[in-house]
């Protein structure tokens, strides 16, 4: 291999490197990313079980979230705790704070539930209806 082959291979190296941290993030990034999606997951459990309770209760949302477990009503990162609203017989809203905003990450997915922006974010639920797919990454 001659010397320019071998310097045209470490550039296309060094733009694919640079290029990728742009579209993905650096590793702080995708700590962040990671960190928002067991924030997403937790909700999703504390969903289903706030569903489980509607149904096993003669279809009545629960007033707060007193008797759910510390580990499914707090956030697993900030140990901070969801807010959860009761907005009507069947609907109600869980809020949590991300660290990212991943509404540009899936474009091709505009349905996704877990849609969120960085900050405080509430997501309205139905409790006859089942709980969003989380998906396994963004």
């Amino acid at each position: 291999m001659n010397r320019n082959a071998g310097a045209a291979i470490a550039a296309t190296i060094v733009v694919v490197v640079i290029l990728g941290f742009r579209v993905l993030g650096g590793p702080a990034t995708q700590r962040l990313v990671q960190s928002d999606l067991r924030t997403i997951r937790t909700l999703a459990e504390l969903a289903q079980q706030i569903n489980q309770t509607w149904v096993s209760s003669g279809k009545i949302l629960p007033g707060n979230l007193e008797k759910f477990p510390d580990s499914t009503k707090q956030d697993p990162i900030s140990a901070k705790s969801f807010n959860y609203r009761p907005k009507s017989n069947n609907d109600y809203e869980l809020c949590a704070t991300f660290a990212t905003d991943n509404r540009d990450m899936q474009p091709n997915n505009a349905n996704d539930h877990w849609i969120h922006p960085k900050g405080d974010y509430c997501f309205e639920f139905e409790a006859s209806q089942q709980v969003p797919f989380v998906p396994y990454q963004y």
